[in-house]
């Protein structure tokens, strides 16, 4: 009898991410934002499953938001979490970022829910992984105010962009090496003092003073990750159950070109075990799974899926006995979805991604275009997560 993840349709999963391509920001496409999340929902219900959200505030904004969600299952027990994310950053279009993992995960539900799980699984796409909107809104009030950007948002000369440009890299490498945002921004304004004018000075204070009390583990749900951190939250307080979480995240580009993988500084690619790839790990043919101390079991099942016969789909796994908070500390870039905010609960989480920007090179632009993506790349995707369902519900 053929295994029922061979049942995905690539078909299916293209016209999600058709279907669901274009901004979808707080601030600049909230109506598209929220005609995101009903096509979800609606997309969950036709399956028959059951849904649900789970609202959320974000303080100094008025607005409640959404995470929508899909649940097949009894109601009482743990639950495997299958998630993605449905907002994306100003002007990009979004279909890697996040509209591959948000097809994944729908045709991984409608999967799913023909299976007789003994176990329940429930399926939430996040809003707001991108960032905070309270503080991207008062950022661009500043700028404007200070002459620094137009109405778009773009910077108004050459020498505000280079003098950010600049001052994004420095702080970027003091937080990866273990410096608070708050003493990095203090420090990079004094190495530039000389070279900013009035404006752009004025500004970077402003950002300076943003950045009080941000510590390397406590932004997950201040900066950024805001509907995960509430959504976990939560699930602290409800006493709610979690066999795991598999956080799918930007997933869906493939590369066979020399050299199209890299990865962070901090991070050695021979710290990672690969199946079916280069490796030295240099070219972009593979998934990427994470893991963190807590999460070795979940990622070990995930894996041995995408070797069966059936999916063969090359992966590398990166699980060692690390904690949110070395983590944090010594590689910040692998805490940059939603699972993180799970880790730091100490619920066991993978991050399944293509590695974004150290592979895609049209991550959070324009041009993140449906074009772009591989689809049969991302049916095995699918084909993995299901059978990785099977596996820990029955």
């Amino acid at each position: 009898m053929s295994p029922l993840w061979n049942e995905v349709e690539t078909e299916n999963i293209f016209q999600h991410v058709l279907n669901t391509e274009g901004e979808k920001h707080p601030l600049y496409s909230p109506e598209k934002l929220e005609e995101c999340a009903d096509y979800i929902l609606s997309e969950l219900k036709s399956y028959g499953l059951a849904t649900g959200v789970h609202e959320f505030k974000v303080d100094g904004f008025d607005y409640t938001f959404r995470n929508v969600e899909g649940f097949i299952g009894e109601g009482e027990g743990p639950e495997l979490l299958i998630v993605s994310h449905y907002d994306t950053v100003r002007h990009a279009p979004g279909a890697n970022d996040n509209g591959s993992a948000i097809a994944v995960m729908l045709e991984a539900a409608r999967i799913l829910v023909k299976a007789g799980l003994k176990g329940n699984v429930r399926f939430v796409s996040f809003n707001l992984e991108e960032g905070n909107p309270a503080r991207s809104e008062q950022l661009t009030r500043v700028a404007r105010s200070h002459g620094v950007v137009d109405e778009q948002g773009r910077y108004l000369s050459w020498h505000t962009t280079a003098i950010m440009k600049r001052w994004g890299a420095s702080v970027t490498k003091l937080v990866n090496s273990g410096t608070d945002a708050e003493t990095a921004y203090s420090k990079v304004i004094s190495e530039l003092m000389d070279d900013l004018q009035e404006n752009e000075l004025a500004f970077l204070r402003e950002i300076e003073r943003l950045a009080k009390g941000l510590t390397h583990t406590n932004w997950p749900g201040r900066t950024a990750l805001m509907g995960s951190s509430a959504w976990a939250e939560q699930a602290i307080i409800d006493k709610k159950e979690l066999i795991g979480v598999l956080c799918l995240d930007t997933m869906g580009y493939f590369s066979k070109e020399k050299n199209s993988q890299k990865f962070p500084n901090e991070l050695d690619p021979r710290l990672f075990e690969s199946v079916g790839t280069q490796e030295d790990l240099t070219v972009g043919d593979f998934l990427t799974v994470i893991a963190d101390g807590n999460s070795k079991s979940l990622a070990s099942s995930f894996c041995e899926q995408c070797q069966d016969g059936s999916i063969a789909l090359p992966y590398a796994c990166l699980k060692a006995d690390f904690s949110y908070e070395q983590a944090a500390y010594a590689m910040r870039d692998i805490l940059r979805s939603d699972h993180a905010p799970f880790w730091r609960e100490n619920i066991p989480a993978l991050l399944i991604t293509d590695t974004a920007n150290f592979r895609y090179p049209y991550y959070h632009t324009r041009a993140d275009t449906i074009d772009k993506l591989d689809f049969d790349f991302l049916a095995k995707i699918c084909k993995a997560t299901i059978a990785t369902a099977i596996n820990l519900c029955n």
